[in-house]
């Protein structure tokens, strides 16, 4: 189940992009990867209630526009989902609830 973390670093660039986009991307893959481990072990802690994209930044200590796009390809691979739920932020608009699914829950505890 690993390889449903790996990053397609082609996607991460433009078509005809130049060396140093290429090489920004290619530099950058590694730490995505990490921080969408990161992110699905804190929504892990929070099963059964979940966590908004700004509670996982701030128990994370990562930048918030980091870990929202994390969120949504973990949403893609089918290991977080909306739960229906929605909470005021610090900006006191509503933000989604994020709950981790069995598949994520299975990644986590095979993982350890």
């Amino acid at each position: 189940m690993q390889d449903l973390f790996d990053v397609q670093v082609n996607t991460m660039h433009h078509k005809n992009a130049v060396d140093t986009e290429v090489a920004a991307a290619e530099s950058i893959a590694p730490r995505v990867t990490g921080l969408r481990l990161a992110v699905l072990r804190e929504l892990y802690k929070a099963y059964r209630f979940g966590f908004t994209g700004e509670q996982v930044s701030n128990n994370t200590g990562e930048w918030l526009y980091s870990v929202k796009p994390r969120i949504t390809e973990l949403v893609r691979i089918g290991m977080v989902e909306d739960s229906g739920d929605r909470v005021k932020n610090s900006r006191n608009r509503n933000e989604v609830v994020w709950r981790i699914t069995d598949k994520g829950k299975e990644f986590i505890d095979d993982s350890n």
